[in-house]
């Protein structure tokens, strides 16, 4: 029992640690294509 506790806890973690990390990736791609839009404009 006490190790399956260990294994819900750890994959509840590495949930949260992906959604950050995916978040991170969308507002990294936002920004890039936004600074894409502002280079083009200035061409």
């Amino acid at each position: 029992m006490g190790k399956n506790k260990k294994k819900v806890k750890h994959s509840r973690e590495e949930e949260k640690q992906a959604k950050k990390v995916l978040v991170i990736i969308g507002i990294s791609a936002l920004i890039l294509v936004v600074a894409m839009f502002v280079a083009y404009s200035f061409w």
